[in-house]
C-alpha cells in the first residue's frame, strides 16, 4: 500500500531537485532570450546582448523620438 505524501515533503523534494539543477529556472530562460549563448570554453566571460535585441531597442527609441518630436513640440 502506498503511503500518503504531504505537501511539505513534495515541496522539499522539488526544491532539492531544482537546487541540484542550476541550468533550470525562469531567470536563466530570460537571460537566454536576451543574451548570446555562453562560450563553451569561457563560461565566466560576460555575454553580450543579442543583435536583434539591440536593433529592436534602437528602433523603439527612434519611434519614441519621432513621437515626441511630432506630438510634443
Amino acid at each position: 500500500m502506498a503511503r500518503d505524501v504531504t505537501r511539505e515533503e513534495v515541496q522539499a523534494w522539488l526544491e532539492d531537485y531544482y537546487r541540484s539543477r542550476p541550468d533550470l529556472g525562469f531567470g536563466k530562460a530570460i537571460l537566454a532570450m536576451i543574451l548570446e549563448p555562453a562560450k563553451l570554453f569561457e563560461p565566466q566571460k560576460s555575454r553580450p546582448p543579442k543583435k536583434s535585441l539591440v536593433l529592436l531597442a534602437i528602433w523603439l527609441l527612434g519611434m519614441l523620438g519621432v513621437f515626441v518630436y511630432f506630438n510634443l513640440w
